[in-house]
Parts: structure tokens; C-alpha cells; sequence
């Protein structure tokens, strides 16, 4: 069955000396693995069109033996070149790639990421400072948390229900999803110390509501920091980008 949809170039890897193997976030389909037979090829018709953070419209096949879709051309509708003329804007879009890859399932439509994605992307491309881009990252993994499924809970004790305590700090649990009390805190090896102003951030991010004033980007970088961890205790898993974040911080 031939098809068409709006595509976000996620990753690419080999295929033979003149193919590669394409993900893409498609608004139809979520995320979605094609085969572009001879895009390796100097002179090609897909021309640059599968590199990474590239919007376009996707003209694709399925194959019934495979989950591997062929595709027939990848028309660009944005490049976001100014992303690329930035380490700090690259860094984040190469964040937010790797985020959606690891959040999204092949086959699920997603079109609320494809969404959230496309609007990070282009909030990036026109970040002028490093700190409005490192809130844009921010930003987009709270809501992916949200999407997800995977919100904490941040108003009471996540284990017994007493108010839990905000001031200086908190102390939120990776592993039990959520705020705990000084009691129920003693002993959990996930607890992470947070200070109000990055649990407030997190609160808002999380909500969909942007931040009343300028966080210190300090504040957005511990904020960031903490999702990261959690969002990669849920997935049981490593994120590779957020080390190139965390060393370009």
C-alpha cells in the first residue's frame, strides 16, 4: 500500500554502499523505518533530504514480509538550516531526536509528538541565546514525560500521602514516581534533592505552561537534569545525547 504523510527525519543508518535505512516520525503513522534505495549515490533524487531534523513530505510503500517500508521520495519542506550553524541549537535538536526515537512506537499514531516536535524544532531554529534553547529542550521533555504517561506526582507523598515538604528542598523518588516526605524518603537510594525553584519549573513544564519569568539557566539545567534521569529510570534505558548536553553545559 503506497502512501504519503508529513515526515521528521529522526535517524538514518547503512544499508549497502548506496542505501540507507531511514526513521522518520511521520503525523500518520508515528514512527515509521523505511528503505531509500540508492540516497548513498552522489547524484540521487533524495539529494540531502534524510539529513537529520528535516521536515518533509514522505512518499512510501508497505511491504507485506516486512516492517521495513520502501521509499520512493522525501520532498524537504523545511531544513531547519539555522539549527546546524549552532553547536548549542545542534545539541538540543540532536536531545529532542533522540527523546522522540526512544519515546515513540512504530505503527502508533502519535500525531500530538509529530506536533510537539515540529514546534520544538522550530523553536529551536530560532533560539538566539544558548539558554532559550536549553528551555526549549527542557520543555520538550516534560511534555514527552506527560505524554508518555510517566507525569510524578508532586504535590504529596507519593507513598503514604502526607504533604510532602518543599522548603529548602524536596526530595523526589525516580523509583516510586513522585514527591516523598522526610519519613518515607529515608533509605530510597533514587531520592534526588530538588529545590523549589526547579520543582516549580518541572511543575509548569510538565503542565504545558511556560515559565511566568526567565529561569536562571542554572535553574532550567538541574530541571533538565532531573527529567533526564527520570525519564530514563522509566525507560530502563541510557540516553546518549543528554552526556553531549550535560558536557557542553
Amino acid at each position: 500500500m503506497r502512501y504519503e504523510a508529513d515526515a521528521i527525519v529522526l535517524r538514518r543508518t547503512p544499508f549497502s554502499e548506496s542505501s540507507q535505512i531511514v526513521h522518520l516520525l511521520t503525523a500518520r503513522d508515528g514512527r515509521v523505518a523505511g528503505l531509500a534505495r540508492g540516497s548513498h549515490r552522489d547524484k540521487t533524487t533524495f539529494g540531502g533530504a534524510f539529513d537529520l531534523a528535516t521536515r518533509g513530505r514522505v512518499n512510501a510503500s508497505r511491504r507485506r514480509s516486512t516492517d521495513l517500508d520502501l521509499v520512493h521520495s522525501f520532498t524537504i519542506t523545511c531544513a531547519y538550516r539555522g539549527l546546524r550553524r549552532s553547536l548549542d541549537r545542534w545539541l538540543a535538536a540532536a536531545y529532542v531526536l533522540e527523546l522522540t526515537a526512544s519515546c515513540s512506537w512504530p505503527r502508533d499514531r502519535q500525531g500530538e509528538l509529530f506536533l510537539l516536535l515540529a514546534a520544538t524544532l522550530d523553536g529551536l531554529e530560532a533560539a538566539a541565546e544558548r539558554a532559550v534553547a536549553r528551555l526549549w529542550a527542557t520543555s520538550f521533555v516534560a511534555r514527552l514525560i506527560e505524554s508518555a504517561g510517566f507525569r510524578p506526582a508532586l504535590d504529596d507523598c507519593v507513598a503514604c500521602g502526607a504533604p510532602a515538604v518543599l522548603a529548602p528542598r524536596a526530595a523526589l523518588s525516580l523509583a516510586r514516581g513522585g514527591l516523598l516526605c522526610r519519613r518515607c524518603a529515608s533509605g530510597d537510594r533514587s531520592v534526588r534533592s530538588v529545590s523549589r525553584p526547579v520543582l516549580e519549573l518541572v511543575a509548569r513544564l510538565l503542565a504545558g505552561r511556560a515559565p511566568v519569568a526567565a529561569p536562571a539557566a542554572r535553574t532550567v539545567d538541574e530541571a533538565r537534569t532531573l527529567l533526564d534521569a527520570y525519564l530514563e529510570y522509566r525507560l530502563e534505558s541510557r540516553l546518549c545525547s543528554v552526556r553531549f548536553l550535560d558536557l557542553a553545559t
